[in-house]
């Protein structure tokens, strides 16, 4: 069906009657190869193309030689529609435009209700999308840390290096359950590389004459990526826990499972892996204030062995087992409390009770916390200028470890921050300095990237930081960390110096 020159003069004043905006410009007649400027009906089709009620053939094309479908015309006189659907026209242009609606009213139904199916399609498809999401970083990480040869001396081995010349990727999704409640999960992987700055490990070999020899063989990057040598990060499924929003309200957002946690400003008592259940609330009329209150654990447990040895009875020994005993992290109960103390200070503080699993200094129980009842944590930040952060951190533990610990049941850290860095923001950054004084008792578990505790099994810290971060691309963050002279109580009695340098290359995404 071909459009008259009448319908084509209505459609063409309808559209010129709303006015013409030179910002909603869709398309113009130039955009079809096939209408020369120079035809007749360029003027009419370029003022309809702009407002959008002819599209064309969708190759560029206008092909105005060629029949139009009925279909194809209902869509011309639905635009036209609602082109006018407001506007001032003629009683004879409206006239017309009806008498084309009522000869395409089928056409226009069928129409709408594709719109109606497509619609739906949509709204569905945003619906299964938004429930199931994946986010991340992938990290490229140089740099040189001596405290990996530490760990050799503390522990006779050494296969902690995660923290430093590697391929890293955290994976993490989300799966809606409900609109209060939604499934999470990560996934950590360590890739490392430069083999040649890991120590070597104890094993036995054979001479030639069958005698056994204790030797010394490399721990390489290929058995240090093995599954039973870095269980949080082997690229397997390390932490899983349900987010919920219980009470009437819905607003005491609560975690369950199995999850990264830290505990006060700077993650002082904690910053690791836990297992339990926490619920965050904010306290009515509380001017900002929030609580929470958690049932938790540690998932950094260890062991220490025992081989077992048969006597014949002539001082000669034969292997018989080795008897493993567990050393739990303790359960514990936390409650805690921050808010705003003014417009430019804020605060926390807490308490934490060890419920059980605690380890005394005559052996008894199964934990490793001597002797120790519970801790206290205690934060303030302050803002004295727009772009400078301080922050102050306290631990003291509740403990009857033995004076020759130290300091041990303490822990303090203070931290300057100069702007910041928005992963939006192409060309922001920010500079840190950190100071921090670490007992060997006043935190519950730690795997911080910066490796001060786990990765190295240090039992004190003390030390500065200094730290450069910008936003070099969109979702791109460098990061370069300085710690020229750190100072470690490895052995209790035997502090050793360490130096770190580190550059973190994070792709977000």
């Amino acid at each position: 069906m071909r459009l008259n020159k009448k319908a084509l003069a209505i459609l063409t004043g309808l559209t010129l009657s709303t006015g013409f905006s030179a910002t909603a410009m869709a398309a113009t007649a130039d955009s079809f190869s096939d209408v020369p400027k120079n035809h007749w009906s360029y003027e009419a089709l370029d003022y309809l193309a702009k407002e959008g009620v002819i599209d064309g053939m969708g190759d560029s094309t206008f092909q105005g030689g060629r029949s139009m479908t009925r279909y194809e015309m209902a869509s011309v006189v639905a635009k036209a529609m609602q082109k006018c659907n407001g506007s001032t026209v003629s009683y004879g242009d409206k006239a017309v435009l009806d008498k084309l609606s009522a000869e395409y009213a089928d056409e226009l139904s069928t129409l709408n209700k594709r719109v109606d199916a497509h619609d739906k399609q949509i709204k569905e498809l945003q619906a299964k999308t938004d429930k199931f999401k994946v986010w991340g970083l992938a990290r490229v990480q140089v740099g040189d840390d001596n405290g990996l040869k530490n760990d050799a001396r503390a522990w006779n081995t050494e296969k902690n290096g995660d923290y430093n010349n590697r391929f890293y990727m955290d994976l993490e999704g989300s799966m809606k359950i409900n609109p209060h409640a939604t499934a999470r999960f990560s996934v950590e992987k360590n890739a490392r590389y430069r083999d040649r700055e890991y120590v070597m490990k104890d094993a036995v070999a054979a001479d030639p004459s069958g005698k056994l020899h204790k030797i010394h063989v490399p721990v390489t990057g290929e058995l240090r990526d093995m599954p039973d040598m870095d269980t949080n990060h082997n690229g397997e499924i390390s932490n899983i826990w349900v987010e919920l929003q219980l009470g009437p309200k819905h607003d005491w957002y609560t975690n369950i499972g199995r999850k990264w946690n830290g505990i006060g400003m700077q993650n002082l008592l904690l910053g690791g892996q836990v297992d339990g259940i926490a619920t965050y609330h904010p306290i009515e009329h509380g001017h900002g204030w929030w609580l929470s209150a958690q049932y938790w654990k540690s998932s950094s447990d260890c062991s220490t062995f025992t081989p077992i040895f048969e006597d014949d009875g002539a001082d000669n020994y034969t292997y018989k087992e080795t008897e493993v005993h567990a050393r739990r992290a303790p359960v514990n109960a936390t409650l805690d409390f921050w808010g705003p103390l003014g417009k430019y200070i804020n605060a926390n503080v807490g308490y934490t009770h060890i419920v059980g699993n605690k380890f005394d200094k005559n052996g008894g129980g199964n934990g490793y916390w001597y002797d120790t009842s519970g801790f206290v944590n205690a934060d303030i930040s302050v803002k004295p200028l727009k772009d400078v952060t301080l922050t102050g951190s306290y631990v003291h533990a509740f403990t009857k470890q033995d004076e020759n610990y130290g300091h041990g049941d303490r822990d303090w850290a203070f931290k300057a921050e100069y702007k910041g860095t928005d992963l939006n923001r192409v060309g922001s950054y920010g500079l840190y300095a950190k100071y921090v004084n670490l007992g060997a008792f006043a935190d519950l578990g730690h795997d911080d990237e910066w490796s001060t505790r786990e990765p190295t099994f240090t039992n004190g810290v003390r030390g500065w930081y200094f730290g450069f971060k910008c936003v070099p691309a969109h979702n791109v963050e460098w990061e370069t960390l300085w710690a020229p002279h750190l100072s470690e109580q490895i052995t209790w009695n035997n502090p050793v110096k360490r130096h770190i340098l580190r550059s973190m290359l994070d792709f977000h995404f």
